[in-house]
């Protein structure tokens, strides 16, 4: 009898539900099911990170212990742990599949469900989009094929948008197993077969581990075959809004030609690698996911010319706080390209990663930077059960859809790759607090869940930073701030962030510091800030560029809002970066200069009525601070890039005048959600172009300074603020916003800078730029 064949005949005998009787029955055409084989045969004593195969969610609500993957999150709010297959995907075919697990209740007598979801992405998500699949349910959101801790198995529902946390059962039967007893393990074997064109039936039995004995099974039939494509994860969860039971996987198996293995999709034990190259000087991070530190506690970093056969050795790095290891080598040939290599210690015959130090192009080249910032992995946070528009001018974007899901970010890079660039540039908020998750900076596991957000942003970029040099500036919310005005790390202690300092706690941002700046050119002057927070201000040399890198919210006061705004005095740059701009005016003579720094040092921004917008977080306050830091880069001639206000923006920043500071070219952001806006209500002198949203401008705080471009959102800020349903200026429809990412051109040949600023789906052969770029500024 066919294996289809026997599934409509078993649907007339019992209809969409199950007989426990029948188990011997199906058990004779077992010998037609998939073969399967193990995701994966490692072992370890227990760490956090899960293996190769396996994405967690979160890394905080998972532990490896053995071959056991086991849940350790129980607490109301927490429903639908899960756990990405990541190197399996179900296709569009019409052919069987198989999945297998060993589940058991860790918690016996506590209620709740586990086993399979199934379909995430209808198709539409990349494999690491769809691994971010977690708590709620909606559009493409896929099937749980489930087992809960009463013995019963069922079909649920992970695609109602409607009802995010209901997980319905899809049909009214709940298939009771024979002779089970809470907390004992069971083996789940779910097949998915299709009847015809456009369906599949999914059988899920369950197995005595034991004995083997099939205690039970149920069968959903005439699923529609487009729901069956997409990621799959595993899932452990309470019962909604209830603390409930936890769930331990191990012996996990696929098989069948419906599932399609890439084992390029895994990830670890090493996420990537960062570096810079100045002069003899080589500095590079190895970052790693949540290995057991009794396994792995030392890497070496190896490197060889093209045509060298063996491996020189390099520089080892202990595994610091934060999973990540640093090296640096002082006798670098930055004139010639190596290829390097990352190795544990105890095992150096393995190589972990692999990638290139390129060679110095110094001035024989165009030279070519890439500048993102501020970037979100969800349109939405997935811990939200319940998704609005913001205004009514937004679409419906869904939950595992690609306009929720941005996450990696895969046009974004791959147009940004396009440019071929010499360099990366990140200057600031790299993650935010809640997204793609809730705030978890004031919980015990706040260091882990930092690192689930940095992750995501290191996935999405690593094939593109291994290979070239990267600068990366944390901003305020890398230290998990909506805000910062650093101050020295002064009044930490104090509970607002308008106190001034850093708010939480100190080696969590003394961790974040050794993530993100760790490979960053040594430091001008390395000596710390209060509580020990490393500063990372420095200049260096590279690309025939003289670079200078400065921090702009470390030192910064925090706001007086009683003073008067246009006469308030305080730090932008503190007395230590401002000694090091002046001595950076004379460094690397006759090379073009760029400052890097997060922001850009003016305040360019009008509210709905396209009056000058307040806001103590811009740069444009203190004024007094901001324009002895614009008078800075002005003498020492510099193209200032920044980030952070997520408004892609060109202007002169003024210093009696103005035109007569720098230049400052602001990227758009990547994607966010906050927006920001310069539409002034007046036409404004020297406009560029015709553009009205150009010309000579006066910020809130007395600022001057000439804008020659604006890339705002593509909703105007009245016609927001008349929507708008929220507290605060987000947007979630990608479509309504204007995020992509910067191009600069440093052209030795014609002494000039070219900018430019792409939208992040725009193909950069063919599409246009945003209106007002490309500019382009000579040297001198």
């Amino acid at each position: 009898m066919k294996r289809r064949n026997f599934l409509k005949l078993s649907a007339g005998l019992i209809g969409s539900s199950m007989l426990s009787g029948c188990a011997g029955f199906f058990a004779s055409y077992r010998a037609e099911f998939a073969s399967t084989s193990p995701l994966d045969n490692s072992s370890f004593e227990e760490q956090i990170w899960l293996g190769k195969p396996f994405w967690a969610n979160r890394l905080q609500d998972w532990r490896r212990i053995g071959n056991e993957l086991q849940c350790t999150r129980e607490g109301k709010s927490f429903e639908a742990r899960t756990v990405s297959l990541l190197t399996r995907q179900l296709n569009n075919t019409l052919q069987s599949a198989r999945l297998k697990a060993t589940v058991r209740n860790l918690t016996p007598g506590k209620e709740g469900f586990c086993g399979f979801l199934l379909g995430i992405g209808k198709g539409e998500l990349t494999a690491k989009g769809a691994a971010l699949a977690q708590r709620a349910g909606g559009v493409n959101g896929g099937i749980i094929a489930a087992f809960d801790s009463s013995g019963k198995l069922s079909f649920r529902q992970f695609d109602d948008e409607n009802k995010s946390l209901e997980f319905t059962t899809i049909n009214r039967d709940l298939f009771s197993l024979n002779q089970y007893q809470d907390g004992s393990s069971i083996i789940l074997d779910c097949q998915l077969d299709p009847t015809d064109a456009n369906h599949f039936d999914i059988r899920l039995a369950a197995i005595n581990s034991a004995t083997g004995q099939e205690l039970g099974f149920g069968v959903l039939h005439n699923v529609a075959a487009d729901k069956l494509q997409g990621g799959i994860s595993l899932l452990s969860s309470s019962n909604p809004y209830k603390v409930g039971a936890r769930w331990g996987f191990s012996n996990i198996e696929t098989g069948g030609e419906k599932i399609t293995e890439n084992n390029r999709n895994s990830l670890g034990p090493v996420m990537g690698c960062m570096y810079t190259v100045n002069k003899h000087e080589l500095r590079m991070t190895c970052q790693l996911m949540p290995v057991n530190l009794d396994i792995i506690k030392q890497l070496r970093l190896e490197f060889k010319s093209e045509n060298e056969q063996r491996w020189r050795a390099g520089a080892s790095g202990i595994i610091e706080d934060g999973f990540v290891a640093k090296f640096s080598l002082n006798n670098w040939d930055y004139l010639s390209t190596y290829q390097y290599r990352i190795v544990d210690d105890a095992a150096p015959d393995i190589t972990l990663y692999s990638g290139l130090v390129a060679k110095d192009p110094q001035n024989s080249k165009e030279f070519k930077i890439a500048l993102y910032s501020c970037i979100i992995p969800t349109s939405k946070s997935l811990d939200n059960t319940n998704y609005t528009r913001l205004i009514a001018k937004e679409r419906d974007i869904g939950r595992y859809t690609k306009d929720n899901i941005l996450f990696p970010h895969t046009e974004l890079v791959e147009n940004g790759a396009f440019h071929e660039p010499d360099m990366y540039v990140f200057c600031g908020d790299q993650y935010y607090e809640t997204y793609p998750t809730r705030y978890g900076r004031d919980t015990k596991d706040a260091k882990l869940d930092t690192l689930y957000k940095w992750y995501l942003w290191y996935w999405a970029f690593a094939h593109s930073i291994k290979d070239k040099p990267t600068i990366i500036l944390a901003d305020d919310h890398d230290v998990l701030q909506g805000n910062l005005w650093g101050n020295s790390g002064e009044n930490s202690d104090m509970p607002k962030e308008a106190d001034g300092g850093f708010k939480w706690d100190k080696d969590l941002v003394r961790m974040v510091y050794r993530i993100q700046h760790g490979h960053n050119p040594e430091p001008y002057d390395a000596t710390p800030i209060k509580y020990d927070i490393p500063v990372a201000y420095a200049a260096f040399e590279y690309g025939g560029i003289s670079f200078a890198i400065v921090e702009d919210r470390k030192f910064k006061s925090p706001p007086d809002y009683k003073a008067d705004k246009l006469n308030t005095t305080g730090e932008l740059l503190g007395e230590r970066q401002e000694a090091f701009l002046k001595d950076w005016q004379t460094m690397h003579p006759g090379k073009p200069k760029i400052c890097i720094t997060a922001s850009i040092w003016g305040s360019p921004q009008t509210d709905k009525n396209g009056q000058p917008l307040i806001d103590h977080d811009s740069n444009g306050y203190p004024a007094d601070g901001r324009t002895r830091a614009v008078k800075l880069v002005s003498d020492a001639n510099a193209l200032v890039i920044a980030g952070d206000q997520h408004l892609g923006l060109l202007a002169y920043q003024g210093i009696d005048n103005y035109d007569d500071g720098s230049l400052f070219f602001a990227g758009p952001a990547s994607a966010a959600f906050w927006q920001r806006w310069f539409e002034p209500a007046v036409q404004l002198p020297n406009q560029r172009n015709n553009d009205k949203n150009t010309g000579d401008f006066i910020d809130s705080f007395g600022n001057k300074m000439r804008v020659l471009a604006a890339a705002n959102p593509k909703v105007s800020h009245q016609e927001f603020a008349e929507q708008n349903n929220s507290w605060g200026k987000f947007l979630a429809d990608r479509m309504l916003k204007s995020e992509g990412y910067g191009i600069i051109k440093v052209n030795h040949q014609q002494q000039h800078y070219q900018l430019e600023c792409w939208e992040w789906n725009t193909n950069p052969a063919t599409g246009k730029q945003f209106s007002g770029w490309p500019y382009v500024k000579n040297f001198n």
